[in-house]
């Protein structure tokens, strides 16, 4: 398998950037976490590599391929083997403004639980070898029509990442449209969580009832879309406490809160401690 081992093969046209590269060293840092600010693919074709990904340690092995969403903080942990990054910005390819092209929102990026990964058995592992090949092969193609090459191979990588993680998600394909009600639902609870705490107001976009929502996702064994809610109102309000200088007023705001004592009520019913006290165990560590 060909792995690119210079600092990475870059196309940029001044506002659309993709990225590729075989030594993750070259993309993330081990010091410290960084937020990112492209979509990122790893792909670990030997051995195994530890990310921490918005503080939580992810340990991934030979043959997995992770998505991860742009803004999160990510740091490098230990490498044991060798892996294929990819990265591109909005610029290039937006995930929400062409959904309707490869259907990975909320499967892959934007809303998708926790860190999407799919494990590659030797048939996709090669057609992915296959794709890597051509990857590379186009960004020494330097014409008229090479972000369109580029952009294409890109789309067709997102959706063999797609059909396999619902594969492999049996949720995803036990009922087509069961899963893509839960798809939607995420996608709009990523783009409203900030001022959208009520599974009323994401059950009358949908036109569905709280009720209908709930019962819906629980055949597919998910949480309750209230659980949902509060999963990702925390997530945000943990990364703000961690890796920002923002008072605890001002991450209330920011999260749709009236007053600072609603919020603190909130984070302390769910996770146990106040937002300062969680702010004080992570920066003691």
């Amino acid at each position: 398998m060909l792995i690119n081992r210079e600092p990475g093969l870059i196309f940029n046209n001044g506002f659309a950037e993709l990225r590729l590269c075989g030594d993750i060293h070259n993309f993330f840092n081990e010091q410290a976490p960084v937020k990112s600010d492209y979509y990122s693919i790893v792909w670990i074709t030997q051995g195994m590599v530890d990310l921490v990904v918005d503080d939580v340690p992810l340990g991934l092995d030979e043959g997995q391929m992770a998505f991860i969403t742009p803004s999160k903080y990510i740091q490098l942990g230990d490498v044991h083997g060798e892996a294929v990054t990819i990265q591109f910005n909005r610029e290039f390819y937006c995930i929400r403004d062409n959904d309707h092209e490869v259907s990975c929102e909320g499967v892959l990026y934007f809303g998708a639980p926790g860190l999407p990964l799919i494990q590659l058995e030797e048939k996709p592992s090669n057609s992915f070898a296959s794709l890597h090949f051509i990857l590379e092969e186009e960004f020494e193609v330097v014409d008229t029509v090479q972000e369109e090459m580029l952009r294409t191979i890109l789309k067709k990588w997102l959706i063999i990442s797609t059909r396999l993680i619902k594969q492999q998600n049996k949720y995803l394909a036990q009922d087509e449209s069961k899963s893509e009600l839960l798809r939607q639902f995420r996608i709009l609870l990523e783009k409203h969580f900030h001022q959208q705490h009520a599974v009323s107001f994401y059950a009358d976009v949908l036109h569905r009832s709280p009720k209908t929502l709930a019962n819906q996702f629980k055949l597919l064994g998910q949480e309750p879309p209230k659980q949902m809610i509060q999963q990702r109102v925390m997530a945000e309000a943990k990364r703000y406490l961690m890796y920002s200088e923002l008072s605890v007023k001002e991450i209330s705001y920011r999260l749709g809160f009236d007053a600072a004592n609603t919020f603190t009520h909130y984070f302390n019913k769910i996770s146990g401690i106040s937002p300062t006290q969680f702010r004080s165990a992570y920066r003691a560590q």
